[in-house]
């Protein structure tokens, strides 16, 4: 990621930790959207004994949230902003979490699923771009499955966040593997893409098991 888009994006977290403190507000979050987020991100697959990848991980609430279900899972966190890290650190000392850009290839280990929820939101200099890069880096250190969200767009010309058609974001996703599939039953205005490391099928077409 370019320096200056990591200016914008810490500049925005930054200001809005600074009002709201550790809420989903500083996270641009609609207050009350998280569980339905963090639901269908997670039900891309089984995720009870796995290793699991939270890439922009904020305040690490997602691990809090599937261990809250119930769930055993060796959890990792990276954000770019150490003051979320920190938080992160403090509310979930169990967890591994790391201040630093995915981006930039700091984590190298493999891990079973990764994910990305609300990291794509922020206009930046090439938003396309970025998401298909981290899309592609986040697959290629999962053995199971990648799943990340998206806003879905919207009519008005003076909206502050990217908002990539669906259908387009699916046509990506497809290049990088055959099994796919695109969630908008959780937000009005949001949606979500699994993407599934193992794409093989057999001679009906069908494909394997995870």
């Amino acid at each position: 990621m370019k320096q200056s888009d990591r200016d914008i994006l810490s500049n925005y977290y930054g200001s809005k930790l600074e009002q709201f403190g550790h809420d989903t507000r500083s996270l641009g979050w609609i207050p009350g959207g998280r569980k339905a987020r963090f639901t269908a991100l997670s039900e891309i697959g089984d995720l009870d004994g796995c290793s699991i990848l939270d890439v922009g991980c904020g305040f690490g609430d997602l691990y809090g949230f599937l261990v809250n279900k119930g769930l055993k899972i060796d959890y990792t966190g990276i954000d770019i902003h150490p003051q979320f890290v920190e938080i992160a650190r403090k509310a979930y000392p169990e967890a591994r979490f790391f201040a630093g850009d995915f981006d930039d290839g700091l984590l190298q280990e493999e891990y079973d699923w990764a994910f990305a929820a609300g990291i794509f939101t922020i206009k930046i200099s090439d938003n396309e771009a970025f998401a298909k890069g981290m899309l592609q880096k986040m697959l290629k250190v999962s053995r199971r499955g990648v799943a990340a969200d998206f806003l879905l767009p919207t009519y008005s010309e003076q909206d502050a966040y990217w908002r990539p058609v669906p259908e387009d974001m699916l046509k990506f996703c497809r290049t990088l593997s055959r099994r796919v599939a695109l969630r908008c039953d959780y937000m009005s205005d949001e949606y979500c893409v699994y993407l599934y490391k193992n794409d093989q099928a057999d001679e009906r077409n069908v494909f394997e098991t995870l």
